[in-house]
């Protein structure tokens, strides 16, 4: 298949993406709850949230929330339909565009000092605190939300992670957490019926498998009832755990674009990761460089839309990084390569994952060359550090110490 080809069949894909984006909208943001008692579970949790939100609704100023606990549980869900419930103006961001202490008390202080065009509350959501922000970043939220005049809630996975300390002191903590079996099957009933596919028998199924996963079990049942997963078979716990390996197998030997985009949904590896693997692994399965080069092209348009998705929290984008980095690196060759190649693990993982104290070391680097660079730690860590000078005046602008220039030097050594 020749380049322009390749590209005028990716293009197409995307413009039918776009042009049946209502039709085919994630159920999760379909039927999202509009009001608390329709959030599925964490009952104690919705009562503390309500009784918070009354308060401030009396005028009396409450301590921000700090809401904690697995991914998919229904937080943000929760958050949202507060707003909607109570008339609050909702600001929402993870923030992970704001890199330096300047600019968030910029938009914090103006958000948490000034009330809506017709004097509502505003409610300030933080969603990913503990990994959409850097340890730095922290003190400054914290001097924001102590001064806040406005009601304020903070989402975190890992409520007890290290840089978050000094803030949950300032917070009142509310622990959610997975969502039974029972509700879960409850909740995928009714979306069905609402879908007219009253007759799906594998809720209940799909609900185990999720183990209190509600958000995905919703993905999985929209896959089963749409027929992503062929003939309704509902992915099980073992497929999730299917190998990394034959997942990069599967994109750089395909030539067909349906078998590539799927080739990462039975994962337990996230996509960002997942593109990490075939990073590494182009190089070694393409042998002409005019293929390589065209995968990578691949990729890098797939990040444009990752970095939309971080900024803009709006997932449908996946579609599009999908369809550019998996069918995109897999349609970059001209043909199957018939030979065995021994896939390696993403060498920036592992040298990340080396030690605690070496990623501790990493991420302090990487802080202080990316508030001096002006990008994102991870920006820091994958393009700056690398390349970067390590003369005397290079580390007093960094600020960097004896041990940390020692680290670049090892790690970057070749």
């Amino acid at each position: 298949m020749k380049k322009k080809q390749i590209k005028s069949f990716l293009l197409f894909y995307i413009a039918l993406f776009s042009m049946v984006k209502v039709l085919e909208m994630l159920w999760t943001q379909k039927h999202k709850p509009r009001k608390l008692a329709e959030v599925a579970g964490n009952e104690p949790a919705k009562e503390e949230v309500k009784k918070w939100a009354l308060d401030w609704e009396r005028n009396k100023v409450q301590k921000p929330l700090l809401l904690w606990g697995p991914t998919g549980i229904g937080k943000t869900a929760l958050v949202e339909a507060l707003a909607l419930e109570v008339g609050w103006d909702l600001i929402e961001t993870n923030a992970s565009d704001l890199r330096d202490a300047e600019t968030i008390q910029k938009l914090y202080g103006l958000s948490s000092a000034s009330k809506g065009l017709f004097g509502e509350k505003r409610l300030i959501l933080i969603d990913e605190i503990d990994s959409a922000f850097d340890r730095g970043e922290i003190p400054a939220i914290t001097k924001i939300l102590k001064e806040s005049g406005q009601p304020v809630i903070i989402i975190a996975n890992d409520v007890w992670s290290q840089k978050l300390a000094g803030l949950r002191t300032s917070c009142k903590l509310i622990e959610m957490k997975g969502v039974n079996a029972r509700t879960v099957t409850d909740v995928l009933q009714k979306i069905a019926v609402k879908e007219k596919n009253s007759e799906c028998g594998f809720a209940a199924e799909i609900a185990k498998n999720n183990k209190g996963d509600l958000r995905g079990a919703i993905n999985d049942l929209q896959a089963c009832v749409v027929g992503a997963v062929e003939g309704n078979v509902v992915p099980s716990a073992r497929d999730r755990e299917e190998s990394v390996f034959e997942a990069v197998r599967h994109v750089l030997k395909t030539m067909i674009y349906g078998e590539a985009v799927k080739a990462a949904d039975n994962l337990d590896e996230d996509l960002e990761t997942f593109i990490k693997w075939l990073e590494e692994n182009i190089p070694a399965e393409y042998e002409k460089s005019e293929e390589i080069a065209e995968a990578f092209d691949w990729l890098s348009r797939g990040d444009v839309f990752r970095g939309r998705i971080y900024r803009r929290q709006y997932y449908d984008l996946l579609l599009y990084v999908r369809a550019l980095s998996l069918a995109g690196v897999a349609l970059s060759k001209k043909e199957t390569y018939r030979k065995f190649t021994p896939y390696k693990f993403p060498s920036i993982i592992r040298e990340l994952g080396a030690s605690k104290k070496n990623r501790g070391l990493l991420d302090s680097i990487a802080s202080k060359v990316g508030s001096k660079t002006h990008v994102s730690k991870k920006d820091a860590k994958e393009v700056a550090l690398p390349f970067m000078p390590l003369s005397k005046a290079a580390k007093e602008y960094y600020g960097l110490d004896d041990e940390e220039t020692a680290f670049i030097k090892e790690l970057f050594k070749s």
